[in-house]
């Protein structure tokens, strides 16, 4: 079984003129090194955490902080009112008890990025939804509600961007499918866990160009599922994809390398033009 994933980071950017910027220049003038020390180690404990939100109704979570960043609880109470005061954390969840500062999170997005899924999102409270205590009730991707909702969301998305590839492909006239079956939805599936909706149907266009192109020598046209399976990553990039196949008159003049790179275009070509069936 696949180990959970958990929405926490390892670090966060710590910029070189960060104690010369708003936030911190007002935190040191009023608190000096400890509203520098809150901060940070505020940030720290906020990436580490699961979801990048803490949640200080519940006391221990706030004792604990406190600890963490070494300042009395009235002081802590001071810097928070100011933190919100300077936007760097969010007000109105605040009033609710829970900390979360979207520009961290904005920050620690390249890291999502390379994990190819979404950054978190901020949490809600809703009067509507209170306990049986009278008390908010916190919103996020970890209750079970909200999970059946994004496994419901997601796969709409999913066929929303199943069906966009499969028209977007029939568009380019190579091998038009009247259906999208199953089979072929499932390839799509398993490719978009590799790639973006973005990059498959840019690699489908450049196949297209690429094959109906005038200057190409490369004419052999795969349906979808056979492109998804053996194509997609030599039309990723029309540059490239435009040098590997663009006809040559004769080999006077050709270099070395180009002789080569033509050697595996036939050997892809030849591999392309073999089906073996699914892999």
């Amino acid at each position: 079984m696949a180990r959970k994933q958990k929405d926490v980071v390892s670090y966060f950017p710590h910029y070189a003129d960060a104690s010369i910027r708003d936030t911190l220049t007002v935190l040191q003038s009023r608190f000096g090194n400890d509203g520098y020390a809150f901060w940070f180690k505020l940030l720290e404990k906020l990436s580490s955490t699961e979801g990048h939100f803490l949640d200080c109704k519940n006391s221990n979570t706030w004792q604990l902080l406190l600890a963490r960043t070494g300042v009395d609880e009235i002081t802590g109470v001071e810097i928070m009112k100011l933190l919100v005061e300077m936007q760097a954390i969010d007000n109105k969840l605040w009033n609710s008890k829970l900390i979360w500062c979207q520009k961290l999170v904005d920050n620690v997005a390249d890291v999502y990025k390379n994990r190819r899924r979404k950054i978190p999102e901020k949490p809600i409270t809703t009067d509507n939804n209170l306990n049986s205590t009278g008390k908010k009730v916190i919103t996020t991707e970890s209750n079970p509600q909200s999970k059946v909702n994004k496994t419901i969301k997601e796969k709409e998305i999913y066929k929303e961007k199943e069906r966009a590839i499969f028209n977007h492909w029939n568009k380019q006239n190579i091998i038009i499918h009247n259906k999208l079956t199953d089979d072929v939805r499932s390839v799509i599936v398993r490719t978009l866990r590799s790639y973006s909706g973005e990059e498959v149907t840019s690699a489908i266009s450049n196949y297209a160009k690429i094959v109906h192109g005038e200057d190409y020598f490369f004419k052999y046209k795969w349906t979808l599922k056979e492109f998804l399976k053996r194509g997609i990553e030599k039309f990723l990039d029309l540059e490239i994809a435009k040098s590997n196949f663009r006809k040559v008159e004769g080999v006077k003049g050709m270099t070395r390398r180009r002789l080569s790179t033509d050697a595996e275009i036939a050997a892809s070509i030849k591999e392309a033009t073999t089906w073996h069936g699914d892999k």
